[in-house]
């Protein structure tokens, strides 16, 4: 499994990616088809990035945006609090 962190992205920055990414088809929702094939290939320990984002955020809303993109990623996101986090590999 790839090491990786979570960092803090800015939440209007992320919407306007998010538009683009569903604009596209490119969104993948956690109930999605798609979801488990990104996880599994991309090495993702989605347990882990889901229990700090919950630390973060009341309601964490995860989604991928699979845009074959530099932004491409697992982000998980809250309208309420309008903040972002994203799931970013350590080199």
């Amino acid at each position: 499994m790839a090491r990786s962190k979570v960092v803090e992205i800015d939440y209007y920055q992320f919407v306007t990616l998010l538009r683009r990414a569903t604009d596209a088809g490119k969104r993948i929702d956690k109930a999605d088809k798609g979801w488990k094939e990104f996880v599994q290939a991309q090495s993702i320990n989605e347990v882990a990035a889901t229990a700090i984002a919950r630390q973060k955020f009341e309601r964490a809303v995860p989604v991928i945006l699979a845009e074959g993109k530099e932004t491409d990623g697992l982000y998980f996101y809250s309208q309420d609090e309008e903040g972002c986090l994203r799931l970013v590999t350590i080199d």
